[in-house]
């Protein structure tokens, strides 16, 4: 937990929420201006707005209240307001979600379920019945002394174990819940298609065009370059397969490059990347297909989440460790031997140069992800289509 502060009065968009800010003033004690976050935002924050930002310390045992750290459900008393402050990717949220339903059904009786994350995260939440409210993160600190009890995943690293533990069973075992006696941990977004009804209206145009066509969404491009695959490994199926609609809903700012790219495909694919401006444009566009095939990034993580089967591509990361509670995921692993590693390395971040193996070999992608054949590909999509038809 961090708090930061400014120099001089400023206007920011933060993780997507706007924020107008003076400096502190010991006179007023003007704590709505002081920005309380994760450890790890923190430093990002504090390195791209370093003539701005300045970080600053209170001794929180002696500041009148702060909210009670906890770590165990016995801490907890009823009808206490437990703030929970995630910072994270996507998949890290969405293998969150089913933690907080079981924090619902074991949290005293009348607790209330507050939960701070980036802005840009909270389309993830909406309308979901296991949260009281949503704050953006950054928080300020007026608003952080309102809760009775804090849970902030970064300041411990000892929570979880990505070798071993899902990211789930990692949720529940911060409060020292059995995770082994919970049965249901597959994640569930509160989707209606209200929620994004000219992307959803967009969808049922090309439905109408297309009848009886499934559509099927592809993506190649990870948050994590280390898990990007080259387009070709995807768009090859829509040469191979007939009587699908294939979708591409790459990031808006992406679009003219992938424009080009799939220019050649004319009417055997939709390219709706141009209406791709947010977290909520995507999900409605997955939620308005029928699969999704992918690398590993987001999109098998929200496939699962809004119901969708999905093929998902394999190579550093352990996919049973992140897809182990996923009903509807078919993984295609890599099995790769190469000079510097083994598939899987277990790499799930950024390294600074990127992956070792490619480096070695100058290759602009992940030599496991390379050495997926496409027939394997193509053998596991037939499995997926069979099962939605």
């Amino acid at each position: 937990m961090r708090f930061l502060c400014v120099n001089q009065p400023a206007r920011a968009d933060i993780f997507g929420q706007r924020y107008q800010l003076k400096p502190i003033d010991p006179c007023i004690a003007n704590i709505e201006d002081i920005l309380v976050t994760d450890n790890f935002s923190a430093s990002e924050l504090l390195s791209r707005h370093k003539e701005v930002l300045v970080e600053v310390s209170f001794d929180t045992e002696n500041l009148k209240g702060y909210p009670r750290i906890v770590n165990r459900l016995s801490d907890l008393e009823p009808g206490g307001r437990i703030l929970i402050i995630r910072n994270g990717g996507i998949g890290d949220h969405i293998m969150l979600l089913p933690a907080l339903r079981v924090y619902r059904e074991m949290f005293p009786t009348d607790s209330k379920i507050w939960l701070a994350t980036q802005k840009e995260k909270h389309p993830l939440f909406y309308n979901n019945s296991n949260i009281d409210q949503l704050y953006s993160l950054p928080l300020r600190l007026n608003a952080l002394l309102k809760a009775d009890y804090l849970v902030d995943f970064s300041s411990r690293d000892d929570w979880y174990d990505l070798t071993r533990l899902h990211m789930t069973d990692s949720y529940l075992n911060y409060f020292k819940i059995d995770y082994r006696t919970i049965k249901d941990k597959t994640p569930e977004i509160a989707w209606d298609r209200g929620r994004s009804p000219r992307i959803s209206n967009l969808f049922d145009v090309v439905r109408k065009s297309n009848p009886h066509k499934p559509l099927v969404l592809l993506n190649w491009k990870a948050s994590n370059r280390l898990r990007d695959l080259p387009p070709e490994k995807v768009l090859f199926l829509i040469k191979k397969v007939d009587d699908v609609l294939f979708v591409v809903a790459q990031s808006k700012e992406f679009s003219e490059d992938t424009a080009k790219l799939v220019k050649k495909y004319g009417n055997r694919i939709f390219d709706c990347s141009p209406e791709m401006g947010s977290l909520e444009d995507y999900m409605a566009a997955v939620a308005n297909c029928d699969a999704v095939v992918s690398t590993d990034t987001a999109a098998g993580h929200l496939a699962e989440a809004l119901g969708k089967p999905s093929l998902v591509i394999y190579g550093p990361a352990r996919d049973d460790l992140w897809i182990r509670y996923h009903d509807g995921a078919y993984p295609v692993r890599a099995e790769y031997s190469g000079k510097t590693c083994q598939s899987p390395c277990g790499l799930t971040k950024n390294t600074e140069d990127g992956c070792p193996e490619a480096i070695l070999l100058g290759s602009s992608f992940s030599p496991c992800l390379l050495s997926i054949t496409d027939e394997r590909i193509e053998s596991a999509f037939i499995k997926i289509m069979e099962s939605i038809y």
